[in-house]
């Protein structure tokens, strides 16, 4: 039997507040540090990062808010079928390494869409900056909104003053320091999440009596969903999703998107950017493994009493910080260490999409139509970065409509993928693909998917799997027998 919502104590805002700092400071000593005499050092910092920065940095990325919330949930409301994202990992970073890596490094390309103007023509390069500047701007929103909501599931604050006051501290150290700024918040970020990821899954072990329980819950509770074969392209967790579609997500994402190529080419040399590769896939492979292990811990905890059937949250994404108030408090000021780590997740996306869409903008479609003066791109740069967060705050009012946290990014990322990494992919295998064929395949590729995402928009959610409230029920029953209800 869940209790009521337990609320912030003095002690979880001391340290909620301290881990935010933190990040703040970083972020703002990179500003002071560093000059920025030219948008090469703004956007690659020199191109001579540390290794271990960078590759926590693209890990941060990785393991965002909206995965650490929505694996978890998606293991509790619909099965363990995302499990099927961990095989995924290798053949992504070895993808990475050997194919698109080694030619964006030989390029040395400001912008990786300038890869477009050498193989095809540069309305084929505008074309792809516009797309990835379009999905990239409705990602921000979603990186915001899922701390946002978690914060004002344990503190009562709401949820638009919080991701107002987030947006804009996000906004303001990214336009200060630029990539170093981004990539050492990150790190610290990332060291944040794994932490605190580990310990919350070592506790609930320890609640719940370990693996074999939990296995037996989410047996019992039909949720040891492996693979589900039935070439259904509606099905939730299909496996050929995963094989044809979530796979092709991944490797662009980490392959030839401009956001993990500016990371990649910040280090001085090829064979560095290569062994970041292993650094983030041995962290972003752990982490999965603890958001699936906590989804079922979750799941186990609160079969016999679900939180949302209860009445005790309103939606599935809240019920992971719900778990961590009342089951997972290590000591006072815990939570606070949790939701911070939360935040972190959100705010390191919300950099890297901000750094990134802002310096695709600048080079793709402003630089030749601007003087070069001295100092000049930091004023635009920073106005850029400042434009495109606080459109990406007013969205949050869009993605908070639509589906769970899992489905929203999956749409996101699925609409990127098949404009922007389909056009490299047909540059880089057919050389017989010109320029007026590149165009139309992009457009009506994408036409194709936003026509089944809107379709998907107006279709009744998906159910989720058996949920019970036993205990709240029998728990009812003693009351109404022993006179205490009325």
């Amino acid at each position: 039997m869940v209790s009521p919502n337990v609320q912030f104590s003095i002690l979880d805002y001391f340290f909620f507040v301290t881990v935010f700092v933190v990040s703040m400071s970083i972020g703002v000593y990179q500003a002071t540090k560093n000059k920025h005499h030219s948008i090469e050092e703004y956007l690659f910092g020199g191109k001579n990062l540390k290794l271990l920065p960078v590759a926590l940095s693209l890990a941060a990325t990785a393991i965002s808010g909206s995965t650490i919330v929505g694996q978890s949930t998606e293991v509790y409301a619909y099965g363990l079928h995302n499990w099927m994202v961990i095989p995924m990992e290798l053949p992504k970073v070895l993808a990475t390494m050997y194919i698109f890596l080694p030619v964006f490094y030989d390029l040395q390309l400001v912008s990786s869409f300038t890869y477009f103007e050498l193989r095809f023509d540069r309305s084929v390069k505008h074309l792809a900056s516009a797309l990835y500047v379009i999905t990239g701007m409705f990602l921000i929103p979603l990186t915001i909104y899922v701390p946002s909501l978690v914060f004002q599931e344990v503190t009562g604050i709401n949820l638009y003053v919080i991701t107002v006051i987030m947006g804009l501290l996000c906004i303001w150290y990214t336009a200060l320091g630029g990539i170093k700024a981004v990539v050492w918040t990150d790190a610290f970020q990332c060291i944040l999440i794994f932490a605190s990821g580990i310990t919350i899954m070592i506790v609930g072990l320890r609640s719940i009596g370990g693996f074999e329980n939990i296995w037996n819950a989410l047996d019992r509770g039909q949720r040891l969903t492996f693979f589900k074969t039935k070439f259904d392209i509606e099905e939730r967790g299909n496996m050929w999703s995963y094989m044809f579609s979530t796979f092709f997500v991944y490797v662009y994402y980490f392959g030839v998107n401009q956001s993990s190529i500016q990371r990649y080419l910040s280090l001085p040399s090829l064979s560095k950017a290569k062994k970041s590769l292993w650094i983030f896939f041995i962290f972003t492979l752990l982490i999965l493994v603890i958001e699936l292990t906590i989804g079922g811990i979750i799941f186990t905890t609160y079969e016999e009493c679900d939180p949302v059937s209860a009445g005790l949250v309103k939606k599935f994404d809240q019920i992971f910080p719900h778990f961590v108030q009342e089951k997972a408090s290590l000591f006072p000021g815990f939570n606070g260490i949790f939701i911070a780590g939360i935040f972190a997740a959100g705010l390191s996306t919300t950099s890297t999409l901000l750094n990134t869409l802002s310096g695709t903008i600048y080079n793709d479609f402003l630089i030749k139509k601007l003087k070069r003066k001295e100092n000049a791109f930091k004023i635009i740069m920073r106005g850029i970065v400042a434009v495109v967060g606080i459109i990406g705050i007013g969205l949050v009012f869009v993605i908070e409509q639509m589906g769970t946290i899992f489905s929203i990014t999956t749409q996101c990322f699925t609409l990127s993928t098949v404009g922007v990494f389909g056009l490299f992919v047909s540059g880089m295998i057919f050389p017989k693909i010109n320029s007026k064929g590149a165009k139309c395949g992009v457009v009506l590729s994408m036409v194709a998917v936003g026509v089944l995402i809107i379709g998907e928009l107006n279709k009744t959610p998906d159910p989720p799997l058996q949920l019970r409230i036993d205990e709240m029920q029998q728990l009812l029953i003693m009351m109404i027998s022993h006179g205490s209800l009325r």
